[in-house]
């Protein structure tokens, strides 16, 4: 069903007015009007960015994300966010895998075991 961006908009307004939580309101037009009405309406910059080129820029360099930000020309937060969805995190300026390896965790174990064992 093609939906006005204006019946929508009213919709929204409406529903602010009476108190509704955005939430509800978009399930409220959602039911109405279908999933669309609402995703067309959805605006700001795109989060696109390529994963592969990210992750083979990330590895092959110490770069910053405002320097990857810069090179992908996108915002510093995007580039923060997509490592994590490719397992990685940023330490000690450093891009790592986010999973701790066995020997990592028979590491915390042990050190658990020392730190909490009674005298």
């Amino acid at each position: 069903m093609d939906v006005s961006k204006e019946l929508v908009r009213g919709c929204l307004l409406y529903d602010f007015k009476v108190g509704l939580s955005a939430a509800v309101t978009s399930r409220r037009i959602c039911q109405a009007f279908g999933d669309s009405a609402v995703n067309e309406l959805r605006t700001g910059r795109s989060q696109a960015l390529n994963d592969k080129a990210l992750q083979a820029a990330i590895e092959n360099s110490s770069k910053t994300c405002g320097e990857l930000a810069r090179q992908f020309i996108t915002s510093s937060e995007t580039v923060r966010l997509h490592p994590h969805r490719l397992g990685k995190t940023y330490r000690l300026n450093k891009w790592v895998p986010h999973t701790l390896l066995e020997v990592h965790k028979q590491q915390r174990a042990a050190l658990f075991i020392v730190a909490f064992s009674p005298p």
